[in-house]
This record gives structure tokens, C-alpha cells and sequence, in this order.
């Protein structure tokens, strides 16, 4: 069992920063880092704190090994986030495998003092709906990267390039393995909004699939954004548009 220190998931408060409203706290998709989100920053709407979590095993933690299961991620990070929000109402934003983490995450806080006001889940099949293709952790190399490029996000020059899968490749299937493996314990309670959102043409969660994330939930959103599987990132006004309308004000 890894120890993570809780000051490392969190960047600090910005000093001088005008006060806020409301906290979007995101969690990024497999292999990715909280940078996935500064473009965020200033975008998302006045008031409204962007809070990139940074998991293990990339960036400036790319020294401690991935986790390999979401439902000990969210033990690791529950109480940094509770306690980041503090008394603001606060949304949690996960895309792909960060979705799934979102949602771990909102069953832990949602009987807590401040449960979250959405939970937004994007790029997603939800954890109780059998997976219609093999897993991809378990796939030989070759195909593992085959599969990489399929759903984009990775340029194509990365995923040739032998120094960089030797440092990434084994960060992305603890990540897959994570996604893969995780299976939901329970659903988000009537005060918890729950949106999901999907790609028109995104093959790792085609939107009959996204569509039932319903069954999570009793507040229960869905939206199909055109475009593949980083779409959020594609089509970021619309989404963050969504996003900012589920951040209610303190």
C-alpha cells in the first residue's frame, strides 16, 4: 500500500485570487495530469474556483506509483477535497477514468457536512454496465497502443517513440486496470446531481451506453456533445457552460 501525502492531490490557493463562489474540483482521464485542466482556468465562469486534481505517477509526482483502484483512490482523496471545499458548494468534474472516479467520490462525500452539489461524469460507460470490448490493461503491448491511438488524445509521434511509452505505458494500464475493475457500491443519493455527458462518436462510451449512467442516480442529467472521446476538450465552452450552471452559488 503506497503513502501519499494529502498536500500532493491539491494545488495551493492562489494568493490575491478574488474570492469564490463555488469549487470544480477535476479529475483527469487515464494517464493524464491536473495541467489537462488549465486551460479551464478563467473559462469556467466568474466565482468559480477550477481545482486540477494531480494524481500519483504523473507529473510532479511521476516518482510514486499509479493506484490501481478507484475505489482507494477515493479513500486517498476524499478528505483533501472536503477539505478544500470547506463550506463552498462545490461540483466534482471527472472525464474517462476520472469519471468513475468522480463518481467514487461522490458516494463518499454525500453523507458527509457538505456533500458535492453535481457530480459531472464524462466519457464514460457507468461501472455497472458489463464492458462490450476486452479489457484494455490486459492486452499485449501492440495492441494496448493500437487501442491508445484509436480513441486520440495522444499524438501519434508519442506513441512511437520508445522512451516515452517505457515511462507512460506502465502509468496508463494501472490507470486502465483501475477503470477497468471498478465496480460501483451503491447510488447517489437525491441531493446529489448527477450529469453525464457523451461523445456522438466516441467509441469508449458510445452514448446508448452513457445513457445509463440514470440508473445511478435521482437527479439524473445525460447530454451528447458532438465529437469522440475528448470531446470536453474539443467542444470546452458548451461543456463548461453546463458545468458552471451546476454550480450553484454560495
Amino acid at each position: 500500500m503506497s503513502v501519499i501525502s494529502e498536500n500532493l492531490w491539491l494545488p495551493p490557493e492562489r494568493p490575491g485570487t478574488p474570492r469564490h463562489d463555488a469549487r470544480l474540483f477535476c479529475l483527469p482521464h487515464g494517464g493524464a495530469d491536473g495541467s489537462a485542466f488549465r486551460p479551464w482556468h478563467g473559462l469556467v465562469g466568474p466565482g468559480i474556483e477550477v481545482v486540477p486534481v494531480q494524481l500519483p505517477g504523473r507529473g510532479f509526482r511521476m516518482a510514486e506509483p499509479a493506484e490501481r483502484s478507484i475505489v482507494r483512490l477515493g479513500e486517498l482523496l476524499a478528505g483533501p477535497v472536503a477539505d478544500r471545499a470547506g463550506v463552498l458548494p462545490y461540483v466534482l468534474f471527472g472525464h474517462s477514468m476520472g469519471a468513475l472516479l468522480a463518481y467514487e467520490l461522490g458516494l463518499a462525500l454525500q453523507d458527509g457536512p457538505n456533500p458535492p452539489a453535481a457530480v459531472v461524469v464524462s466519457g464514460s460507460v457507468p461501472p455497472h454496465v458489463p464492458r462490450s470490448t476486452p479489457a484494455m490493461h490486459l492486452l499485449p503491448d501492440e495492441e494496448f497502443i493500437r487501442r491508445l491511438g484509436a480513441l486520440g488524445g495522444i499524438p501519434p509521434e508519442l506513441l512511437a517513440e520508445e522512451e516515452w511509452l517505457e515511462l507512460f505505458l506502465p502509468v496508463l494500464r494501472a490507470d486502465f486496470e483501475a477503470a477497468e475493475t471498478y465496480r460501483t457500491r451503491g447510488t447517489l443519493s437525491a441531493g446529489v446531481r448527477l450529469i453525464a455527458l457523451g461523445g456522438s462518436d466516441d467509441p469508449a462510451a458510445p452514448p446508448a451506453e452513457v445513457e445509463r449512467w440514470r440508473e445511478l442516480g435521482t437527479d439524473v442529467t445525460v447530454r451528447t456533445f458532438a465529437g469522440g472521446h475528448f470531446f470536453p476538450f474539443e467542444s470546452s465552452d458548451q461543456v463548461l457552460a453546463l458545468v458552471a450552471a451546476a454550480c450553484p452559488a454560495r
